[in-house]
């Protein structure tokens, strides 16, 4: 009998190792091993809210309300969004999302493609920095009224 497995993406040089789905317990490969990843928190939350996401959802009730429901799925708080103009490319929308508020907090992204037909989220970077700055600012805000 064979076992079935699938490709693990964590494989060096593009090389894919077949992980079992069945059979002894092996430990998975840890993201925060990869040194594309720089948080394992983060980027687990992101995946999660990804998932989160229904496209028919953004396609019925607009891309605000799906973020915020996706956001409220994962336990995550949906901040605001506006035009991604300027910030990403091939973008029409951004979200801000609030992860988590510990140690001063960790926000991810969730854009929506020029065409309206994707969503997807990204970890905040250079160019999205000051929208970063903004969100916690406003947190703060939030957490004193």
């Amino acid at each position: 009998m064979t076992t079935d497995t699938v490709l693990s993406p964590m494989a060096p040089q593009g090389h894919a190792d077949p992980v079992p789905l069945m059979g002894p317990t092996q430990p998975l490969p840890i993201l925060a091993a990869s040194p594309e990843f720089t948080s394992t928190p983060m980027m687990l939350d992101l995946m999660e809210l990804e998932l989160a996401l229904d496209l028919n959802d953004i396609a019925d009730h607009g891309f605000s309300r799906a973020v915020r429901q996706a956001a409220k799925t994962i336990g995550g708080e949906f901040l605001f969004d506006l035009p991604a103009s300027g910030l990403v490319d091939n973008a029409q929308r951004i979200a801000v999302v609030c992860l988590s508020r510990a140690d001063e907090g960790r926000f991810g992204l969730v854009v929506l493609s020029a065409d309206g037909d994707r969503a997807s989220t990204l970890e905040p970077d250079a160019a999205t920095a000051d929208l970063v700055q903004f969100a916690k600012a406003f947190v703060s805000v939030l957490e004193k009224l």
